[in-house]
């Protein structure tokens, strides 16, 4: 808990770096396991109109978060939208951000693939034609399409329904997505436990996905940076000893607010 002391914010687009000791910055970054772009919200309170003018729509943001000794990057993606308003004495800009490298998530695709193609080759092709970066590609079970495979629909519902077919969850984070099996994640060997910044009790929950029976724990820390979609928790509390893979949640700032929760499942 040493390290958790002395609140860090900083937002960074171009030339403009903020911080919030120079200023009053809240924000709500929510991220989770699917390609749907997640859209994100930060406020700056009384920010130069100079500033304002340089954060333009399409340009790429960061924020880092954390504290004093031990901060990360909690968003990356590039600004949806900027916008002013006066309440009361302050004037708040809010900026949207999207977690994603902009692609049309409804465009569609007719197109036949071979007989005997694998799985992972036609995901490759259409993460291609939509524009998708692809960070980690490893199907528990790459199948094979022995009469081919065809598409007359969505890009993004196909690729989720191979991913899903092969045992594998098709997910972005941090601009990149992910297509591997919902038990693995990355692992920075982090330990949360209330020495760590743990708040409360984890809850745990079941529930049927796909015709599977889910379980895990949702759960709240202190801001957190290495938890994300994706992320690997050695979780630990009185009653808790799991190792949980996280698959959405949301980081939260806002006046003496500064956390994370989330979804993790085992």
């Amino acid at each position: 808990m040493s390290k958790l002391f002395m609140r860090v914010v900083e937002v960074i687009s171009g030339n403009v770096k903020m911080n919030n000791t120079d200023l009053d910055i809240e924000f709500e970054i929510p991220f989770d396991d699917d390609l749907d772009p997640n859209l994100s919200e930060i406020r700056v309170y009384n920010l130069s109109q100079t500033t304002i003018n340089q954060l333009k729509q399409g340009q790429k943001i960061t924020v880092n978060a954390g504290y004093k000794e031990d901060k990360g990057l909690v968003l990356s993606g590039e600004i949806n939208s900027v916008s002013s308003i006066r309440n009361g004495a302050d004037k708040v800009t809010t900026i949207k951000v999207l977690d994603s490298v902009p692609y049309n998530a409804k465009k569609t695709l007719q197109r036949s693939y071979k007989k005997n193609i694998k799985a992972d080759a036609v995901i490759k092709d259409l993460a291609k034609a939509l524009g998708l970066k692809i960070a980690v590609l490893k199907l528990p079970t790459n199948k094979t399409f022995q009469k081919g495979y065809s598409i007359d629909g969505e890009i993004v519902k196909s690729i989720q329904n191979i991913a899903n077919d092969c045992g594998a969850s098709a997910y972005i984070s941090r601009q990149q997505a992910y297509i591997r099996s919902i038990k693995e994640g990355d692992d920075n060997k982090f330990l949360l436990t209330a020495d760590t910044g743990l708040i409360g009790s984890p809850e745990y929950f079941e529930e049927e996905k796909s015709g599977k029976l889910v379980k895990g724990y949702r759960l709240k820390s202190l801001l957190q940076y290495r938890m994300h979609a994706g992320s690997i928790v050695e979780l630990q509390s009185v009653e808790v000893k799991a190792k949980v893979r996280l698959r959405k949640g949301k980081h939260i700032c806002k006046g003496n607010s500064f956390y994370t929760e989330g979804e993790s499942i085992l």
